[in-house]
């Protein structure tokens, strides 16, 4: 049944119900017909025969009339069918025709604002959406590799000076060392395009139950990074019994990312304040460096960084991971210039009560 033609199908449906109402019309006819001649009480001689020819021809005429109306309107029906799903096969056989080398292409929407018109809308809003997705993960493949590219040849460099000729054991040492921030480096990479990409897909959606008290893990995570820089100081403000609904390791990478981008792009001292917001709990991290002149717009984009001559460390992907954990805890992020200066860089993530 499924492989019968929708045109098809339809002018069966039609033809079974317009046979229905062609033989409930005729069998209505006659039976008129019948009741108007007993009207005339019981008929004999050539009066009885006059009403049988009568009763016989309009029977004739109706075989002959019922069958001629109901081709006629079955072939009708059919060609209506098709007239009505011709746009519809016409958009199947474009949308046939688009891959991923023809990202662009789009179906004609037909100017008669109907069903038809709005599924055609619709199906161009679908592949626009599919268009930005591929976009973004084309980009995405792009700058990783991009990323990846420098410190996998900095490493080959330093092991082909290692075995190229002898060295003394203080040479050695300096290009492990320097391997070794390489492959560190690779490692973190790997291990932020790896969150990246799950907290895009959610294939770890946040624990439902899980109670995660903020003031303990903002001082912890302000108290290490401050081991790592002891010259920039962090100070928190957060009151206690806080919580968020959000994986221990995601809300701490979170929060890492952006005091230590506070750290790398501003000047202290560094607030982390966290409050109650409604249902969610917001946590600004705010510095007192030049803030985002330019940069705003562009502040959680991939592979982006502020220091545009890469004299800094990084790869661009601090905020960039801070907003993917946002968007799939349902929560929210954001930067903003303060008006005394400095950057103030937020979260909202969903509070437990």
């Amino acid at each position: 049944m499924n492989r019968i033609p929708l045109r098809i199908r339809l002018t069966a449906i039609f033809a079974a119900v317009m046979a229905l109402v062609l033989a409930g019309a005729g069998y209505l006819t006659l039976s008129r017909f019948r009741e108007s001649q007993r009207e005339y009480g019981a008929p004999t001689g050539v009066a009885q025969q006059a009403q049988q020819e009568a009763l016989d021809d309009l029977v004739r005429e109706l075989l002959t009339a019922l069958p001629v109306v109901f081709v006629l309107a079955t072939i009708g029906a059919y060609l209506l069918a098709a007239a009505a799903l011709r746009p519809v096969e016409r958009m199947r056989t474009q949308a046939a025709g688009v891959t991923e080398d023809t990202p662009g292409y789009r179906l004609d929407v037909p100017p008669s604002h109907d069903e038809i018109a709005r599924l055609a809308t619709t199906l161009n809003d679908m592949l626009t959406r599919l268009q930005t997705a591929l976009d973004h993960e084309r980009r995405f493949a792009a700058d990783a590799s991009h990323e990846l590219r420098t410190p996998l040849s900095l490493l080959r460099t330093e092991i082909d000076l290692a075995l190229r000729h002898p060295r003394d054991a203080t040479e050695l040492r300096a290009a492990l060392v320097s391997a070794h921030e390489e492959t560190e480096r690779l490692v973190q990479l790997a291990e932020d395009l790896l969150l990246l990409a799950r907290t895009d897909r959610r294939t770890a959606a946040p624990a439902e139950s899980a109670a995660y008290d903020l003031a303990p893990l903002l001082h912890r995570v302000a108290a290490r990074l401050r081991n790592g820089s002891p010259g920039k100081a962090a100070t928190v403000d957060c009151p206690a019994g806080l919580t968020a609904a959000v994986p221990d390791d995601w809300l701490d990478r979170a929060v890492t990312n952006l005091i230590h981008n506070a750290h790398q792009h501003g000047r202290g001292p560094v607030e982390v304040t966290a409050r109650r917001h409604g249902n969610q709990v917001r946590i600004e991290v705010r510095d007192h460096g030049p803030g985002f002149p330019d940069f705003l717009p562009h502040a959680f984009d991939r592979f982006t960084q502020a220091d545009r001559s890469r004299a800094t460390t990084g790869t661009g992907l601090g905020l960039a991971i801070t907003a993917a954990i946002a968007r799939a805890a349902d929560g929210e992020c954001g930067a903003f210039n303060h008006s005394d200066g400095g950057a103030v860089v937020w979260i909202a993530l969903p509070a437990l009560p």
